[in-house]
């Protein structure tokens, strides 16, 4: 006797976008980590930051360096484990930066190559989530 369940659903074979989506959600993480690590730098006074030296920023680039320096860590750890809480905070902290360099550019600049990189990564993520969900018909 055999102890496979006949009901049980069978899992849709793997296609190459599914494990190039995969692959990119861990090359994010990747860089998520660096992300923050560059955040905690700033504040341990490693490098100076956008808003100059941590110890001298003013009180809204402090909240929001202190902020990325958490949010990015955990999003990395999240996309390395590949639960859906690590890509929705991901997608959180991109949207953040976005609007940081564009809707309050007064306060924090504008920073082009942050953008970009943020726009770029979000489109690539929903063109091969798109991808990786559209199946062939049987």
């Amino acid at each position: 006797m055999t102890s496979k369940d006949v009901m049980a659903p069978v899992a849709p074979p793997r296609t190459r976008t599914d494990i190039l989506l995969d692959q990119y959600v861990v090359a994010l993480s990747v860089v998520m980590l660096l992300f923050g690590l560059r955040q905690w730098a700033i504040i341990l006074g490693v490098i100076p930051g956008g808003g100059g030296p941590f110890a001298e920023m003013s009180t809204p680039w402090a909240v929001v360096t202190i902020h990325m320096a958490v949010v990015d860590l955990v999003a990395a750890v999240g996309l390395w484990l590949k639960v859906a809480g690590g890509k929705v905070l991901w997608v959180y902290s991109a949207l953040f930066e976005i609007a940081l360099h564009t809707v309050f550019i007064g306060t924090f600049g504008a920073n082009l190559p942050v953008v970009t990189f943020h726009g770029a990564t979000l489109v690539v993520f929903i063109v091969l989530t798109i991808m990786a969900r559209r199946r062939p018909p049987h």
